[in-house]
């Protein structure tokens, strides 16, 4: 049987929203043995570099277009600012505050990409933007607050949220510069080479900065680094792009939507983070602001 493209899009969002928003749930997991940021982030891009290594190989057998002088360049720095600096950031930053709040910050990201956008062209802010970004950051901070009260280290809280507000900003950024470079380089060479550049960047730093001895962990962390490579990281990239590339990225950002509120319930069910009325509004209003944001 036939599927309309439409629906395998639909599908791929859908199990890629999925993927991504497990993904600080596997890390928190992986935190209570122990382990820090920067050795898991390492042993993620060591068990992923093979499967984009395979990638990037088997699209040097297809009659692709070439590269125009200095894409090459900007693939490996948009890499490195996404998968690299950003997730750094990000791993740093659920070190200290709850699943639920570190992926609805994250999914801020649509808003400023439209902030940034606004201030290179010049581009007018429209009422529509003005009110989908009161939401947006209403929600945001709702569940911030929250997340205050429901710790008595609340200076922790502070410092994980700037760091993955920081994080956020630098993924946002990488969407900004990156407008002109996929569609010349194409989606699968685009996600291959830039994971590859971002792997290799995180295990060096792995290494500089700490050597080998941290990327020896309990075997559950070796379990849970590679279901955060696989799972979380190498399948959601690929599906997620051809999700947009089939039913466009408007409609893509509004079926992941879904993402937030699938963390806050997957942390409560396996972390058993308190979800809360308050969360569940937060939530709620940065969705409705995202939604409003990217609809056109």
């Amino acid at each position: 049987m036939k599927y309309p493209p439409a629906l395998i899009g639909i599908i791929c969002i859908l199990v890629g929203t999925f993927c991504f928003a497990a993904k600080g749930i596997v890390i928190k997991l992986a935190y209570q043995y122990g382990i820090t940021a920067t050795p898991l982030l390492a042993l993620r891009m060591l068990f992923a570099i093979p499967f984009y290594a395979a990638v990037a190989l088997w699209l040097q057998t297809q009659q692709l277009t070439p590269l125009a002088k200095g894409d090459g360049w900007k693939i490996i720095g948009l890499g490195l600012l996404s998968y690299y600096v950003s997730s750094l950031l990000d791993f740093m930053g659920l070190q200290y505050i709850s699943a639920g709040l570190e992926r609805l910050i994250l999914y801020i990201y649509p808003t400023l990409v439209l902030l940034m956008l606004a201030f290179w062209k010049k581009e007018k802010i429209t009422r529509k933007t003005k009110i989908a970004l009161a939401l947006a950051y209403a929600g945001m901070l709702l569940v911030f607050i929250q997340d205050l009260r429901l710790t008595s280290e609340w200076n922790y809280t502070l410092l994980g949220t700037g760091l993955v507000i920081l994080s956020t900003i630098f993924f946002a950024l990488f969407v900004v510069l990156a407008g002109d470079t996929i569609p010349k380089a194409g989606a699968s060479r685009f996600t291959a080479y830039a994971m590859l550049s971002a792997c290799v960047g995180v295990i060096l730093h792995s290494l500089t900065l700490e050597g080998v001895a941290n990327l020896k962990q309990p075997q559950p962390v070796y379990v849970l680094a590679i279901i955060l490579a696989f799972f979380c990281t190498v399948i959601p990239s690929f599906l997620m792009n051809k999700g947009i590339s089939v039913i466009g990225s408007g409609r893509a950002a509004i079926l992941g939507s879904i993402g937030p509120v699938i963390t806050l319930f997957l942390g409560a069910l396996i972390l058993h983070e308190p979800i809360t009325l308050v969360q569940l509004l937060g939530a709620l209003l940065v969705i409705s602001g995202v939604t409003l944001a990217t609809r056109k």
